[in-house]
């Protein structure tokens, strides 16, 4: 994905590299993984959570992947990640 961002930047230039472009694209590659382990991170969280809480979730037949995305999407937005 970073490669086609470069290359679309590149191509329609829409930016001028003052940089080599493997170092356009290592950062943006670098980024992409910063994000997806900060969402890996929050997800982990959320398996967390909701482990602590699944005794009172079976009871209340409470559909886990939908609590999941709600507890995530919570925890995104007090921590301002854009998922």
């Amino acid at each position: 994905m970073a490669s086609l961002i470069v290359k679309h930047l590149r191509d329609q230039r829409l930016v001028t590299f003052r940089v080599d472009e493997t170092k356009v694209w290592e950062r943006i590659r670098d980024i992409f993984l910063k994000d997806l382990m900060v969402e890996d991170e929050l997800n982990r969280e959320v398996e967390r959570i909701l482990e602590s809480h699944s005794r009172d979730m079976q009871q209340s037949d409470v559909d886990y992947r939908k609590m999941f995305q709600l507890v995530k999407a919570k925890l995104a937005r007090e921590r301002n990640i854009v998922l």
